[in-house]
């Protein structure tokens, strides 16, 4: 998918949404960013919402597959590394911002140079902010809002839009406003103001599963008898979607996949985090198995496949994928 994105047009649109994305302060005091908004998001459940359950491609209007990071920098919780990446544009599409606490708000820049765009993949230290590195969009500051489900972070959009035609096409998924709701990230960018005036993204927090695979050297048709297995044990996947292929010990395709999806079933209203076997050349799902949407370990045996997995330890770094 191509995704286009037009920033006169987005920009036009943001005069008028001013009263969409409201910037009411709450004190003057610095705030800081909230410990739980670091980590990785997708918005995969909110795309599969869009395809009828995975029956029909997303409507034009629908939210592009999107993916964050959100990193403090060395710990630092005044400052927030936000990389933003659209896998499934060609090419594909990323911008990355930092944002640092200042008054009641957060003040983005954007990197200028290799050495600033490095650090947000590799976090390890606190960012220095200088002028060669770094460019700040003070007509673009995120001031704290009140909203239904506590706070919110918004930029005044007539007052940002005047810079936009400036950065470039990165412009189009700086992010105008943002909360975080239990786990589910709301963010609007430029880009989704073309979208309507309601337009965001939402996107899950990820969890990363680890473990292992054995599937019989018969493939889907082997015999009960059949004692061919291959063993991996470096699987390695998210819960929004995260897909690995199945190989054989020779690094073989086998011609299927596993896919691990926290989705929410809107029949029922049931949320649930679903494993499944999906066939590469069709995009069949041919098996799957639902677990509690928190579980820590999921696995299926379907005869010919086995599949055991874990959550993965949290002490892993995962800013880097």
């Amino acid at each position: 998918m191509r995704l286009p994105f037009c920033l006169l047009a987005a920009s036009a649109l943001l005069l008028s949404a001013c009263g969409a994305l409201p910037a009411r302060t709450t004190s003057e005091s610095t705030v800081a960013v909230p410990q739980e908004l670091a980590g990785e998001y997708d918005n995969h459940a909110e795309r599969w919402n869009a395809s009828a359950g995975g029956k029909q491609a997303p409507s034009t209007n629908a939210a592009p597959a999107i993916h964050h990071w959100l990193t403090h920098p060395g710990g630092d919780r005044k400052q927030l590394l936000w990389r933003v990446v659209l896998p499934d544009t060609t090419p594909v599409q990323e911008a990355r911002w930092l944002l640092v606490s200042e008054g009641n708000g957060f003040l983005p820049y954007r990197p200028l140079t290799a050495e600033a765009e490095a650090v947000f993949l590799n976090p390890a230290k606190n960012v220095r902010i200088d002028d060669k590195s770094w460019a700040p969009l003070n007509a673009c500051m995120l001031k704290a809002a009140a909203t239904r489900n506590g706070l919110a972070f918004a930029a005044d959009p007539a007052a940002c839009s005047a810079l936009l035609p400036g950065i470039g096409a990165t412009a189009a998924l700086l992010p105008l406003r943002f909360e975080l709701v239990n786990d589910r990230l709301r963010v609007v960018m430029v880009a989704d103001q073309a979208r309507g005036v309601d337009a965001a993204t939402l996107s899950q927090r990820v969890r990363w599963f680890t473990g292992w695979d054995a599937l019989n050297g018969g493939g889907v048709k082997a015999s009960p008898d059949n004692n061919d297995w291959h063993l991996r044990r470096d699987l390695r996947l998210h819960s929004e979607g995260g897909r690995v292929p199945l190989k054989y010990r020779d690094g073989a395709a086998s011609g299927y996949s596993l896919e691990l999806a926290r989705l929410t079933y809107r029949e029922s209203n049931t949320e649930v985090l679903r494993l499944a076997v999906i066939e590469d050349a069709s995009g069949r799902m041919l098996s799957y198995v639902w677990a509690d949407p928190d579980a820590r370990r999921i696995g299926l045996s379907l005869g010919w496949l086995q599949v055991g997995l874990e959550v993965e330890s949290s002490a892993r770094d995962t800013r880097a994928q």
